[in-house]
């Protein structure tokens, strides 16, 4: 009886263990392909290796657009900074009228106080106002020369990179 058992746990065990190892034997068809084609003959391995050329120029092409579509966005962002850069050229010659008609005003205003026309005090709260309006648009300005600084640095490093992938991409051609 105990043959009988010992036989029943050893024959589902051996079968199981025999499954288990069944699809890590499976050889792949990559390699039994590879495997068959070393034995075609040289002659007949021409439109291969043709294909394989044509393969090899197919990803060249579509490194080389890639690097086009790189570049491209390179100039891309070159084109933003330069906008930017125009706008806050724009805001510099606005703060620039600006300061230049408070300049005028406070002008006219110190005149006139200057002259003992108008009320003294009144004269001297709006000279003060004005002074103050004055600082604020020369700060505003100070403001808009640093973005314009960095900007142009900007632009400029990104020239230096839209020049050299130009020239490594004339290269790779």
């Amino acid at each position: 009886m105990k043959k009988y058992v010992f036989l029943g746990i050893l024959i589902p065990i051996t079968l199981f263990s025999g499954c288990l190892k069944l699809p890590m034997i499976k050889s792949s068809p990559k390699k039994t392909e590879q495997g068959l084609y070393t034995k075609v003959p040289a002659a007949m391995q021409g439109s291969v290796r043709e294909a394989e050329y044509d393969l090899k120029k197919a990803k060249a092409q579509v490194d080389l657009a890639s690097e086009k579509v790189k570049l491209a966005e390179m100039r891309k962002d070159k084109a933003i900074l330069e906008k930017n850069y125009a706008d806050f050229e724009m805001r510099m010659a606005e703060t620039q009228v600006k300061a230049a008609e408070l300049e005028v005003k406070r002008k006219k205003l110190e005149a006139v106080d200057n002259s003992n026309l108008g009320d003294r005090e009144e004269n001297i709260k709006r000279i003060a106002d004005l002074k103050k309006q004055e600082l604020n648009v020369e700060s505003e300005n100070i403001q808009n020369k640093a973005e314009l600084d960095i900007l142009d640095m900007k632009i400029k490093k990104l020239a230096k990179e839209i020049q050299e992938r130009k020239t490594q991409l004339a290269k790779n051609k």
